[in-house]
């Protein structure tokens, strides 16, 4: 599905959330060119396990299994990964954001050839863990859609709240709630809201871009704060395309007391 067909504009706005940032020099991860892998696969992994490298530096020491589970996700696409396990409930930290140093080649003593990263890096530690007073019902997304098909579903809060919607689909990414037709608001708790929220929009029209059925996988990011996500770019179809990593980054800025997150897969035929 190329796009929830609305037409959307860039939104506009800054985020600066208040959380304890640590500061991370030279932090370093490596990986071998062997096999199927290409140089620039390995140096993506380096990358990864550079980011690891420096949690563990910042202190981050527990869960770090779900931490290089997350980075493969984000290398390969593989999003049922990270929300069937529930990685983000174990996540006690985050690489907010990072610069690289630099990318060096080498070959190890047992005559591997190898890609090393080094990066600095702002790290995130949360002090509080996920609220779990803080739900949301999401009712009326079906499994399967046929192609040309209308969605239409409900959200219902147990706190006041606001609320980003991602796309993930093939390998792109999408910011597809709030969008030009339907700004940003304030989700009153216990109160149903019903989406499309714009009288303008008779549901979301779906439409598949192969032949094949289409997977679509929904991700719904409520915050207790009003936190934009601003990562995006337009394309010339009016699309707000964005990257999961990109998505990560933000998602884990965010106090996992101040937000929850759903993840819904659905197919089109």
């Amino acid at each position: 599905m190329r796009k929830f067909t609305i037409v959307l504009l860039l939104q506009i706005g800054l985020f600066a959330n208040a959380q304890e940032i640590t500061r991370v020099e030279n932090a370093t991860g490596r990986y071998v060119i062997a096999g199927s892998i290409s140089e620039d696969e390995a140096r993506t992994k380096a990358i990864a396990q550079a980011k690891i490298d420096a949690l563990r530096k910042a202190g981050v020491t527990e869960n770090i299994q779900s931490y290089e589970m997350l980075y493969k996700s984000e290398i390969g696409n593989k999003f049922d990964e990270v929300f069937m396990y529930d990685m983000f409930s174990e996540i006690h930290g985050a690489v907010k954001k990072y610069d690289i140093v630099k990318i060096d080649k080498g070959i190890d003593e047992f005559k591997n050839f190898y890609i090393e990263a080094v990066i600095d890096a702002e790290v995130v530690l949360y002090a509080s863990g996920k609220d779990p007073t803080f739900q949301v019902n999401i009712d009326g997304i079906k499994q399967g859609y046929q192609s040309g098909e209308r969605m239409r579903y409900t959200v219902t809060p147990t706190h006041d709240c606001y609320l980003n919607i991602f796309n993930l689909y093939e390998n792109n990414a999408s910011l597809i709630f709030p969008n030009h037709f339907e700004k940003s608001r304030l989700f009153i708790a216990g109160e149903k809201v019903e989406f499309p929220i714009s009288e303008f929009i008779d549901g979301y029209t779906l439409e598949k871009s192969t032949k094949e059925p289409e997977t679509n996988n929904l991700v719904f990011v409520f915050t207790k704060d009003h936190i934009p996500y601003i990562k995006f770019k337009l394309n010339q179809e009016g699309d707000q395309i964005t990257s999961f990593e990109d998505i990560s980054a933000w998602l884990f800025s965010i106090s996992p007391d101040r937000r929850v997150n759903y993840f819904i897969k659905f197919f089109i035929y």
